[in-house]
């Protein structure tokens, strides 16, 4: 296990996904890339993953980003997967992803926390888009996102100057979610996972969807689109468990469907 880039722990439900290459300040390469685009692909597709977690191997570094090192003989990228940068910058994914930050998330590395839904950050990590100091881009999702989760002064500071802020910082801004002892990023993360993998899947799903989509299209679209969702989950086996298994007072065996 210990020579494979990418190692994986279905554990009740939540899949820790670990980025296995401490040597490289788990840099992202194209076997790298290709292994996390098939694992979560896989994730998409299996019931028993209902929250998946995101972390590195070690305590220094949660991501570099790209290796630089593997770029072609021609300085072509690698890296991108059908699912974007590591497989997951340009996914819609039906599951909840949580970044358990180990470490320093910079450059792709912060693109691949900033693709998940939640933060959770070690107080010694930090974040940034450093690729104005190598003359490449954040086009991966970096520069897109970041201005939507930060105030976008804050979030052009941070990309023009490529400097790092401190994991207090990221919090103070609204980047990640909490900030906790390093040996207790995979345990907060698990406890926030185990959580929302109690929830209902489909509940689950159509909740991502609407945040995804919500931001991006008009008040009275967003409205349309989640009457639309109701419609589709008032008609489902779990939407009648649900109220059951509260009134009931126990806990709901749910279906997915």
């Amino acid at each position: 296990m210990e020579n494979q880039k990418v190692l994986t722990e279905l554990r009740g439900g939540v899949l820790i996904i670990t980025i296995n290459r401490n040597e490289r300040r788990n840099a992202i390469d194209p076997e790298t890339s290709a292994k996390m685009e098939e694992i979560l692909n896989n994730a998409e597709n299996d019931s028993k993953v209902r929250c998946i977690i995101i972390t590195g191997a070690g305590e220094k570094s949660f991501c570099a980003g790209e290796d630089l090192s593997a770029y072609d003989e021609n300085g072509g990228c690698q890296t991108v997967m059908p699912h974007g940068f590591a497989g997951i910058t340009e996914r819609v994914s039906t599951k909840p992803i949580i970044c358990a930050a180990n470490g320093t998330a910079v450059a792709g590395g912060l693109e691949i926390a900033v693709s998940c839904d939640i933060i959770v950050a070690a107080e010694h990590a930090k974040f940034g888009l450093s690729e104005v100091k190598v003359g490449l881009l954040a086009t991966t999702g970096g520069l897109i996102r970041l201005p939507k989760l930060v105030p976008p002064k804050i979030a052009a500071e941070m990309c023009l100057t490529g400097k790092l802020i401190p994991a207090s910082r990221a919090y103070e801004i609204g980047l990640v979610n909490y900030v906790v002892p390093s040996d207790q990023v995979l345990e907060k993360a698990l406890e926030l996972a185990q959580i929302i993998a109690a929830n209902a899947p489909i509940s689950l799903k159509l909740t991502k969807e609407i945040l995804h989509i919500a931001p991006q299209i008009s008040q009275e679209d967003a409205q349309r689109f989640c009457n639309r969702c109701w419609d589709y989950i008032e008609k489902t086996e779990d939407s009648v468990e649900g109220p059951r298994a509260f009134l009931e007072k126990r806990k709901p065996n749910w279906q997915g469907k």
